[in-house]
């Protein structure tokens, strides 16, 4: 049996059999340790750990090393509210075989390492709380960042995110990560910064609907640059609670600046997850509903000036639930999707009156 093989027995076993008693956790993590040493990656030994950085962690404290199958990688956008646990199991677990998963927040607690240690059977989980530019480019953060077969973001503020991960080294380690097979997944602000646009209001308040039809040029909207960089999301800007915080209007606003015209809008509601594969295919699983807005040749954006209610008609919106598909890149569904329209001078907005 391979190595990899080998410490996903050990990991089944223990799931199995329990392994609550303190002989049964250390004989557990001496047999992680012994087999994962034989094969090492090459990484080195773990960095010291800057004072100041917060860490939580479960499970074995190396680097377990794992061969990944890049084809069968993806990425999970998350819509918030409580997780998806189909996705955990069905798409980290296998893929991962053991290995190591990292959550990177920039405040928080440990809430996420048992819960993805039970769920994905990896050999650990480890929590950094990076709330500080320095922090991001430390060596015990880029370490980890690389080290890892799955990685995390919780919810939060992305504007925190963008403010101390853009441009560090944690960024570089995430995208050596990502060509390594790693899969990457976050869930509402953590979703927020995986398209190619990203959503940052970057210290003013949340763009609402209501508010945001209004005026096209509503200051709380503002957007950063590609952060992933993985390229099956090259194209699209993504959005979280998206039915139960009446998230379309703004949406479509954002699709109606000139720079994002060309792109696709993927809206993932609360408790449901979004799987996107290397190829653009994709899996819908969880409770409610995936939303993909975009425009064609058939969509006029009538206003859009600034102080001016926005008028957009004829967007073309997909509906996806469990069981339905998209293919990003060639953008054919399963589903047939409706045309919805803008009205910022009208109450309701929308039309239909129920874009959802």
């Amino acid at each position: 049996m391979t190595i990899k093989g080998v410490l996903f027995s050990i990991s089944m076993l223990c799931a199995l059999w329990g392994c609550s008693s303190q002989y049964n956790q250390s004989e557990l993590l001496h047999s992680i340790e012994a087999l994962a040493n034989a094969a090492a990656c090459g990484y080195g030994p773990r960095p010291d750990k800057p004072g100041s950085l917060t860490r939580y962690a479960v499970g074995y404290t190396g680097d377990v090393c794992v061969e990944l199958d890049k084809e069968r990688a993806g990425v999970i956008l998350m819509g918030g509210s409580t997780d998806v646990d189909d996705i955990f199991v069905q798409k980290v677990r296998p893929h991962i075989q053991s290995g190591n998963v990292l959550v990177l927040r920039t405040r928080g607690g440990a809430g996420y390492n048992d819960y993805l240690q039970q769920l994905t059977q990896a050999a650990s989980v480890e929590t950094l709380i990076v709330d500080s530019r320095d922090k991001a480019n430390s060596d015990y953060v880029a370490w980890a960042v690389q080290t890892a077969e799955f990685i995390w973001f919780a919810g939060g503020d992305q504007s925190e995110y963008i403010r101390y991960w853009q441009d560090t080294r944690l960024q570089q380690k995430l995208h050596y990560a990502y060509q390594k097979g790693a899969i990457i997944g976050g869930t509402s602000a953590g979703n927020t910064i995986l398209g190619e646009v990203v959503y940052n209001p970057d210290g003013v308040g949340s763009a609402v609907s209501s508010e945001v039809v209004q005026d096209f040029c509503d200051p709380n909207i503002k957007f950063s640059g590609d952060f992933l960089q993985a390229p099956m999301l090259r194209g699209t800007i993504t959005d979280t609670h998206f039915k139960q915080r009446d998230r379309m209007g703004r949406l479509m606003v954002f699709l109606a600046h000139p720079a994002h015209r060309n792109l696709t809008g993927i809206a993932v509601s609360e408790q449901t997850a979004l799987w996107v594969a290397r190829d653009g295919q994709t899996e819908v699983y969880g409770s409610h509903e995936v939303y993909l807005l975009r425009a064609d040749a058939a969509s006029r954006f009538r206003q859009t000036e600034c102080g001016k209610p926005v008028i957009i008609d004829h967007l073309l919106r997909y509906r996806l639930v469990a069981g339905d598909q998209y293919q990003l890149q060639s953008h054919q569904s399963s589903v047939q999707p409706m045309r919805i329209s803008i009205d910022g001078r009208q109450i309701p907005a929308y039309q239909p009156g129920n874009p959802y």
